[in-house]
């Protein structure tokens, strides 16, 4: 396996639909990486479920990954045996050893509304050494992928604005092939149980990241019995709800970023002025939005945008996801405030491609986190940050939407002594440690690992890969070896365009 990583945090693109950045713009993501992937495809064993081979790729990445794929019919409605069903997307990658261990990991997908089968190539790289011991499953949760995909706008038209955004989302419920209120977390967890029912395994292990830690601890307190042990990469905590806290999470992620650059001697000579040259570009910009003309970072053809404060904060925002991109920013900043220079920061945005489809995205959020919001707190929370209040437009579509019956399953505490290992970033803008802190308290067989100044997702690193591993291997916290937690630190900032300083 190749050692370099080049990791990249999802968010949303800014070619794929502007208006997307303000409507949805702190999404509970997966980090990705970009690797060259080296499966081998060893015979499956026998289960309920027909699988064949196929090869696993990411849109525009040139990664593959061999599997075994099938479908599992399910009903879309639990409750009616007599309904309409859908099919799930299933991707089983034997393990590699001949006396492979008996039980599975299954990998949970961010967003809400990734693909896990899309996404999973650019992460194997990570999960490599777990393969060679275990089978790992993949099932796109409904709504995504194959699994009859839930999407609303054309990620292709760059033409809509967000008046009209809004208008398609509140519309799109009429247009979707689905009963949206079918669409929630404990359902999923439903058609995660079904497949590894079908698939004939007695327990598995769960790797859940961003939204996918939601899923994974919905599905510890449904079948506890069938849970070996548990990874969680940024916690979503029972009591987490989007939008929430992102405001102030996401104003002490800046802050952090800013402190570092000023306590960095190379960052704070090559910048001296940087806290100071972003609030003058927020000021300049909330008096009157800049209109620019960019070459499209993919095809070079002019793109021309309005950026807003709104949208230079959501691009920030989302930048302090991956500390690979948070290397650039004082350079991204310095750009726009010296030269009026918006490329670099709207190139990186062009990294953060999540691949998110809408309309599941919607159905979960609207169901299970839009009615918990309270826009008067929304509002007092986002006066004291610079990325202010975006619940609004979301709270307006959601008001629109179909939604579905959120069991108290999904906000209860949850209570296990199933071995739990927790990762989490201390510069997370949207699940910063405090809600790990927040779910270790119930479960006492858990370790929480806090990665210094790093962001959202943490199994990229060397070293949270080996921990991981041996975690797994041994289904227990004790005697893990920990002690690469210390040296694990963000990638230098840039100076120029040319690098960090030697």
């Amino acid at each position: 396996m190749p050692e370099k990583q080049i990791k990249q945090s999802k968010a949303m693109s800014v070619s794929k639909s502007i208006s997307l950045r303000k409507l949805i713009p702190y999404l509970l993501f997966q980090s990705i990486l970009l690797v060259t992937a080296c499966a081998t495809t060893p015979d499956t064993a026998t289960s309920s479920l027909a699988l064949t081979d196929c090869t696993l790729s990411s849109s525009g990445m040139p990664l593959e990954v061999s599997a075994k794929c099938g479908t599992l019919e399910v009903l879309e409605n639990p409750s009616n045996p007599q309904g309409r069903k859908i099919n799930l997307n299933v991707a089983v990658m034997p393990a590699i050893s001949r006396s492979a261990e008996a039980e599975p990991l299954f990998v949970l997908a961010g967003g809400p509304g990734q693909s896990i089968v899309e996404v999973f190539p650019a992460m194997y790289s990570s999960l490599y050494r777990i393969h060679e011991k275990r089978d790992i499953v993949l099932v796109d949760q409904r709504g995504t992928g194959k699994s009859n995909p839930l999407r609303c706008l054309d990620s292709n038209d760059e033409s809509v604005d967000d008046e009209q955004a809004i208008a398609l989302l509140k519309e799109c419920p009429k247009t979707l092939d689905a009963d949206l209120k079918y669409y929630t977390t404990d359902l999923a967890m439903q058609d995660l149980d079904q497949v590894r029912a079908a698939l004939g395994y007695q327990s598995i292990n769960l790797y859940g990241v961003s939204y996918g830690t939601r899923a994974a601890l919905t599905y510890l307190k449904m079948y506890p019995k069938q849970v070996r042990s548990v990874v969680l990469d940024a916690v979503v905590d029972p009591a987490f709800v989007l939008y929430q806290d992102a405001a102030q999470d996401g104003q002490k992620s800046l802050e952090f970023f800013l402190s570092r650059c000023e306590a960095d001697k190379d960052c704070a000579s090559a910048y001296p002025k940087l806290r100071e040259e972003l609030d003058s570009i927020l000021q300049d910009l909330d008096k009157t939005p800049a209109v620019i003309t960019i070459p499209h970072p993919n095809t070079a053809n002019p793109l021309e945008l309005t950026v807003s404060k709104a949208f230079f904060t959501s691009m920030i925002f989302n930048t302090l996801y991956s500390p690979d991109l948070v290397a650039l920013l004082p350079l991204s900043i310095h750009q726009v405030y010296t030269e009026k220079n918006y490329v670099p920061l709207i190139a990186q945005a062009y990294l953060l491609d999540g691949g998110v489809y809408d309309g599941m995205f919607y159905a979960v959020t609207c169901s299970e986190d839009a009615p918990l919001l309270s826009p008067v707190e929304a509002k007092k929370a986002g006066a004291e940050s610079v990325f202010g209040d975006r619940t609004l437009d979301f709270i307006e579509v959601c008001n629109a939407w179909t939604k579905g019956n959120a069991p108290p399953v999904l906000r209860a505490p949850v209570s296990s002594d199933v071995p739990v290992l927790i990762l989490s970033g201390e510069a997370d803008p949207i699940t910063p440690p405090w809600h790990a802190e927040h779910l270790s308290k119930s479960l006492p067989n858990s370790l929480h690992l806090i990665f210094k100044g790093m962001g959202h997702g943490n199994i990229t690193t060397e070293c949270a890969t080996k921990i991981m591993d041996n975690f797994i291997e041994g289904a227990t916290i004790k005697g893990l070896d920990t002690s690469c937690v210390k040296a694990v630190t963000p990638p230098p900032f840039f100076v120029d365009f040319s690098g960090p300083q030697p």
